[in-house]
């Protein structure tokens, strides 16, 4: 007979013996690959839900971005080009510049490889009597639109061009001359329609009047002529104001550069807080994934190794207990010519066939609870978010290392069956 044909009939004798070890490996498979499947589940749903609040993030903060660049906007210019000859403390004192320059210099400016300005609007402003509302004074500001740099992305203008034939003027000056959107009035002696007056400012463009830089230079008699170039510092010069003045002393050698520093830094730090907020954002979500990771990680750390240490215990236990029950046959197989080696090699095969059918067995419930485990953790479950987690290398792993768990537990209670005398137990028997 056999050593395979005396293994069934064994197992068919006992089934108990059989289906109770079965038990015990599939408990320490099934904590295996349940734990496992778990964390292979959340580690993809940490990955797709880093995706999603990424895309969320920088949805949020595009958004913020553009809240902050529209604040930013109605700041106003943060760089401001003069004539080298302007006296600087005659123009903070105005509030204007009294000197003029070629308009062409825009022109240079913008067609030059400058990258750390940008939005620059030309500007040609002088203070007068508007003679037509009882000599009023006003600040007269030409302007046109905002001259586009050839490296420039078309951002939106921070400032609307003024069309020919309209005026926009300022709030305390429409309060003052009773002057209303839509208001035809006369400047200069050339006719204009008020199309628009501007919010309360808290500064100088509340006493000013802004028309089309053409028509300005035309009745101040300076055709061509600009009094300043405003500008606003890129991102990418971060604040490096020495670098932006330099880079525009190079260009236009006949001008100087002022910068307004708190618009120009408060507009930095709300760029950075942005982005930092972004990132901060990404970080605790991550950081909270790795911890929650980290903590089913350490689960499983001492969880499995439980479990298989149980199962091989248990294994022993049923394995010693069969020696025992199976003295007498063991010592009429002995006397039948069975030697030790075919004793081992019965414990063995049988552990294996446990170990085999448990590892089947395991993996199917194992992967079947990792599943169910997922679903209540908040993984949404598909067929194919199933198929994905479904592991052949853990299956593999598996099949080799639970006849491999069975067999250690065994060998011991083998060993000792093989041992006996079989003439001993029979004179006991």
């Amino acid at each position: 007979m056999s050593i395979w044909r005396l293994v069934w009939q064994e197992i068919l004798y006992r089934k108990t013996d059989f289906v109770l070890g079965v038990v015990a490996v599939s408990l320490a498979m099934g904590c295996l690959v349940g734990v496992s499947t778990l964390l292979r589940a959340h580690d993809g749903r940490v990955a797709e839900l880093n995706a999603q609040k990424q895309a969320e993030t920088s949805v949020m903060m595009a958004v913020a971005e553009d809240d902050y660049r529209k604040m930013m906007k109605t700041m106003g210019y943060n760089v401001v080009i003069l004539n080298a000859d302007e006296d600087l403390s005659e123009f903070w004192t105005n509030g204007f510049a009294t000197k003029s320059m070629p308009e062409e210099l825009v022109t240079r400016l913008c067609n030059s490889d400058i990258a750390t300005i940008q939005h620059l609007l030309p500007q040609l402003y002088e203070k007068i009597l508007w003679t037509e509302q009882n000599n009023c004074p006003i600040i007269l500001i030409g302007v046109r639109g905002e001259v586009p740099h050839r490296h420039s992305n078309l951002k939106e203008p921070m400032l609307d061009p003024v069309e020919k034939g309209t005026m926009r003027i300022g709030h305390a000056l429409a309060q003052k001359l009773g002057i209303e959107a839509g208001a035809k009035v006369t400047l200069m002696g050339g006719s204009f329609t008020i199309a628009q007056v501007h919010e309360e400012r808290g500064n100088v463009d509340d006493g000013s009047v802004w028309i089309h830089m053409a028509q300005a230079q035309e009745l101040l008699g300076k055709p061509n002529r600009i009094n300043a170039i405003l500008a606003l510092s890129c991102l990418c010069a971060k604040g490096d104001l020495d670098k932006i003045t330099k880079q525009v002393a190079a260009i236009l050698p006949e001008t100087q550069v002022i910068h307004r520093v708190p618009e120009a830094l408060i507009r930095l730090d709300a760029r950075y807080r942005v982005a930092a907020l972004g990132q901060e954002t990404i970080e605790k979500e991550t950081a909270y994934h790795v911890r929650l990771a980290g903590q089913r990680e350490t689960l499983a750390s001492w969880l499995i190794p439980l479990a298989i240490i149980v199962a091989m215990l248990w294994i022993g236990m049923l394995a010693w207990n069969n020696v025992r029950e199976r003295r007498m046959e063991l010592g009429v197989l002995r006397a039948l010519g069975l030697r030790s080696r075919h004793i081992v090699a019965i414990f063995l095969a049988k552990a294996v066939l446990v170990g085999v059918v448990g590892a089947v067995v395991g993996y199917a419930t194992g992967f079947g609870a990792g599943l169910a485990w997922s679903v209540a953790d908040g993984v949404p479950m598909s067929a194919a978010v199933a198929r994905s987690l479904f592991d052949v290398r853990l299956l593999g792993f598996v099949l080799a290392v639970a006849p491999l768990q069975a067999c250690i537990s065994s060998w011991l209670p083998a060993v000792i069956a093989a041992q006996q005398d079989p003439a001993a137990i029979l004179r006991e028997g």
